[in-house]
């Protein structure tokens, strides 16, 4: 593989993540979020029971900074702060029941244009781009600490 193809696919990958994350939010009338609270959310619904220790590590940050999005997210009502049982000094994070049926209207949003797309495509191209979706998978399992 090319250097140039490699370029191709992160540039294309980086768009449709750009697009799909605000795709959702507008078709499903969801008001839309700072990305810096997106990232957050995406980690604590990832790993529920997280702290925000670890959400900074995940996220390459400042604790001081994702406090103040913690903070934000529970605000809106996105994210619930508990009393670690285990050290009742430090808390854990949820998702909310409102986060995952944002979560659940922007999925089915997606799942709905995704469907549309292949439907337009080519019976061998919709094919291809079926058989390439664990490829798509493994590319998600990047490392999000540096």
């Amino acid at each position: 593989m090319s250097e140039s193809d490699v370029i191709d696919i992160a540039r294309e990958v980086r768009a449709l993540v750009w697009s799909l994350r605000r795709f959702g939010e507008r078709q499903s009338g969801l008001p839309a979020l700072p990305h810096s609270e997106l990232e957050v959310l995406r980690v604590v619904v990832s790993h529920e029971g997280t702290t925000v220790s670890d959400v900074a590590r995940t996220l390459g940050l400042h604790s001081s900074n994702v406090s103040t999005t913690v903070r934000r997210l529970i605000d809106k009502g996105l994210l619930a702060r508990d009393t670690d049982p285990g050290d009742r000094r430090s808390s854990r994070l949820h998702s909310t029941a409102t986060a995952r049926r944002h979560g659940e209207m922007i999925d089915d949003v997606w799942i709905d244009a995704v469907g549309r797309r292949l439907a337009a495509m080519s019976a061998e191209d919709a094919a291809l781009l079926t058989r390439a979706a664990p490829l798509l998978a493994h590319l998600t399992s990047m490392p999000t600490e540096p």
